[in-house]
């Protein structure tokens, strides 16, 4: 028995995201083929899995500064229709620019900063270390504190995450992008580690950030000069909580 016409990726994929009739023809072509299925099968498990990873972000609501705009124009006099088309595009092609900005920064995967890839990298490279994850040990804070704020131009204090169940371990000194980075290990009673990375930033990030890599993650932010980021292998919203613990540390020293 001859087989049934064969169709390309393109066309089942425009199929399974088409009209009522079209998914079901897709699903009628998928019972004879299946090669077809299986792909279909695969594109489901990947939206689920998609689904499971961003739906706490999805569900967050939008911030003042995307909604304000959108707030202004309400209160705003119509313009003649011509004019409001154009309007209407300029506002959509505003909103679509944050939200891809926003989406960078949160979507793992995605083009991450510097800061954060830094943080990352080190993290990956000194919390592995036995014998030699720090340079300078807690029990010389003193003597660190002092050499990693003069190396930084900046006074800096390592942040207590006691209260977090994670102990400062020590530090060292390692180059950044545009000065020098202070890196601070912390550890708790399980043997998890933490990389505090913090160097000298004139961005305007000042929101607390999340990114992604394989087998660590990170949330940043800047702060009065200062680029800082977290980086572990820990749940999302525990590193979350460290961070802005190690946030009101750095601060409010």
């Amino acid at each position: 028995m001859p087989e049934g016409p064969k169709i390309t990726t393109d066309e089942a994929m425009r199929l399974r995201h088409g009209s009522p009739e079209e998914r079901s023809r897709l699903a009628a072509l998928a019972a004879a083929d299946p090669a077809l299925a299986a792909d279909l099968a695969d594109w489901d498990r990947q939206d689920a899995a998609l689904r499971a990873l961003y739906a706490p972000v999805a569900e967050e609501p939008l911030p003042d500064r995307l909604l304000d705009p959108v707030r202004a124009a309400r209160l705003r006099p119509t313009p003649p229709s011509g004019l409001w088309r154009i309007a209407a595009a300029a506002a959509l092609v505003a909103l679509g620019f944050a939200a891809g900005w926003g989406g960078a920064r949160l979507m793992p995967g995605a083009s991450r900063p510097m800061l954060a890839q830094a943080a990352m990298a080190s993290y990956a490279t000194y919390a592995v270390e036995a014998k030699h994850p720090v340079e300078v040990a807690a029990e010389e804070e003193a003597h660190l504190v002092q050499w990693l704020s003069k190396r930084l131009g900046t006074p800096i204090r390592p942040p207590d995450l006691g209260a977090e169940g994670f102990t400062l371990i020590g530090g060292r000194l390692l180059p950044g992008e545009t000065s020098p980075a202070a890196l601070l290990m912390y550890e708790d009673d399980l043997g998890r580690r933490l990389a505090l990375y913090i160097t000298r930033s004139e961005t305007g990030q000042r929101d607390l950030a999340f990114a992604e890599a394989p087998g660590s993650q990170a949330f940043w932010w800047v702060e009065d000069g200062l680029g800082c980021a977290l980086a572990g292998d820990l749940p999302r919203e525990t590193l979350r909580r460290l961070a802005i613990a190690a946030y009101h540390g750095l601060t409010e020293a």
